[in-house]
Parts: C-alpha cells; structure tokens; sequence
C-alpha cells in the first residue's frame, strides 16, 4: 500500500509516492455500515446515497481528514460502543445533528489522475513480466476473485496485461457471502464471458 493522506476538500484519500512502512489501509465507510454500528444517533445523512461518507482504519473512523469517532468492543453479536472523539476544546469534533456530506469520489480520482495512471502502468507491466517469465512452466494463470473491490481491481490489471486465454477468474463461493458479493460475482461473470475469458 502506498501512503496516502485524508483530503478535506473531496472527503476522499490522496496517495502518496512512497510505499507505507506498515500496513495502513483505509476502507470507504457507506451508510449501511453507519447505520449498522449505530451512527445515525449522531448524525444525519442519506441513507440512499451510493458513495460513502467516512474512511475507517481499523476502529478509527475520519470525515474530511479528521478523526471523528471509534467503535470500542464488539463481537459477532454485540455491537460496538461508538466514541465521539473530542476536539482539543473537549468538544465533539462532528456534534450531534452534524449532516455528513458524501466524498466526492470524481473529485478524489481527479485529484489522483496522475499517479493513478503511472501505478497502473507500472503493475500492468509487472503483471506481463511475471507471465512471460512463467508462461512455460504453467498450464494457466489463475487471478483469485473474491467479489470484493481489491479482486476488480486486480482483475482490471490483469485484464489489461494478458491474452484472454492466458488465465482464468476463479471464485471461491464459501456459501456464506452477502448478497452484494454474488452481484458482483455476476456481473464480473458476465463481463469475462463477454471479453472472452
């Protein structure tokens, strides 16, 4: 994982240019989590919204570069207690009735063009480096697809780097995924059918 540094202005993440020293990996926050762990006796947002409105790291959840508030304990089946954390004035850094504005995920990319684009090169050419040093040891590659973002992400590169039928998407289905995972799934199915893989 690169570093990367919380953007006030877009909500979003802005990357950096050197490898983070330790594993530190914000995840987007949408509503259905907020709603989950409890957040909406706190503030106010639209629970139809299709972006996401905070970034968690671990328990720590950050609006617009901030960190605003933690989930303490927890268990499969007992929800966490939810901490507002407090600005240097003791005061709660997002208070009660506060309305969440969602990030502002095009602004965020555009803000992230450039060394987007010069990553994606780069792990496209190192993905081909990799086949063309084994490509006569194997039968067939296989990219590992779970459904989940990193997994289209992957598979986006991979895509980009290899023949069609240099490798297959396989799919673990364990029985136990959310609804959403088959979607994706899916619709990923569909695509690579389409594309020819």
């Amino acid at each position: 994982m690169y570093t990367c540094t919380h953007d006030p202005d877009t909500g979003g993440l802005l990357l950096g240019d050197e490898l983070s020293p330790f594993s530190k990996e914000p995840r987007p926050v949408w509503a259905k989590e907020l709603d989950l762990l409890g957040f909406d006796r706190f503030w106010t947002y639209d629970r139809d919204c299709p972006d996401p409105y905070l970034w968690a790291e671990a328990n720590v959840y950050w609006y617009r570069g901030k960190k605003v508030a933690k989930a303490n304990g927890g268990s499969l089946h007992e929800r966490p207690e939810i901490e507002l954390l407090k600005d240097e004035t003791g005061a709660d850094v997002l208070p009660a009735g506060f309305t969440l504005e969602p990030v502002d995920i095009a602004a965020m990319t555009e803000k992230n063009a450039l060394r987007l684009s010069a990553l994606e090169t780069l792990t496209v050419r190192k993905i081909y480096d990799v086949y063309r040093k084994y490509e006569k040891k194997l039968d067939c590659f296989h990219v590992a697809f779970s459904g989940g973002k990193d997994s289209v992400a992957l598979l986006e590169l991979v895509r980009r780097a290899l023949p069609r039928t240099a490798f297959l998407v396989v799919f673990g289905d364990t029985g136990m995924e959310f609804p959403d995972t088959y979607a994706a799934v899916d619709e990923v199915e569909r695509r690579c059918n389409a594309d020819g893989i």
